[in-house]
C-alpha cells in the first residue's frame, strides 16, 4: 500500500509542474495562452530603446533570456515579458510587460522604466525553474488562480 501512495504522490507532484509555458495555463484557456514571443511580434513593438544621459542605468543583464507572450484573446491583446536568469543575482527573472525591444544592442524597456541588457540567448522552452518562477510571478500579479497557474510560491 505505501508503494500506491508513494507513486501517486509522485505523480501528483510532476502533474503539478508545468512542462512548457503552454502548461501554465489551466484554465479559461479560450480567453488567455501562453507561448515564446515570435519574431514577428517582438517586430510590432518600438524597436528602439533610448540610452542617452542619465537614463543609461542598467536594471539587470539576463542569460537564457527568452520574451514570452501572455496572449489575452478579446481582453487587451497581447503583453510580452522578458524571463531569464538573474546574472547578479543567480536568480529566475520576469520582467513587467516589455514596451521597446533593440535586440540589435541588446537592451530591453519594460513598463516599469527598468532597462536590461540581453546576456546569453535561452534556446527552446524555458527550464523548469523559470516556468515554476512564472507561476509564482502570474499569482503575484493577480490573475493565477483565474488562469489555473500551478501554485507556486517563493
Amino acid at each position: 500500500m505505501s508503494a500506491n501512495f508513494d507513486n501517486a504522490a509522485r505523480q501528483g507532484l510532476k502533474d503539478a509542474i508545468p512542462s512548457s509555458l503552454d502548461d501554465i495555463i489551466r484554465a479559461n484557456r479560450d480567453i488567455c495562452s501562453l507561448y515564446l514571443s515570435t519574431p514577428a511580434e517582438l517586430g510590432e513593438l518600438p524597436a528602439i530603446v533610448e540610452l542617452m544621459g542619465d537614463q543609461k542605468h542598467v536594471s539587470a543583464v539576463l542569460d537564457e533570456w527568452r520574451f514570452i507572450c501572455l496572449n489575452r484573446t478579446g481582453y487587451g491583446g497581447k503583453s510580452h515579458f522578458l524571463t531569464g536568469i538573474h546574472t547578479t543575482q543567480n536568480c529566475y527573472w520576469a520582467t513587467s510587460e516589455v514596451v521597446a525591444v533593440d535586440l540589435e544592442r541588446g537592451f530591453v524597456l519594460t513598463q516599469s522604466g527598468s532597462i536590461y541588457q540581453l546576456g546569453t540567448k535561452g534556446v527552446g522552452e524555458p527550464e523548469e525553474g523559470i516556468l515554476l518562477h512564472i507561476c509564482a510571478q502570474f499569482h503575484n500579479w493577480g490573475f493565477g488562480k483565474l488562469l489555473g497557474v500551478p501554485h507556486i510560491f517563493y
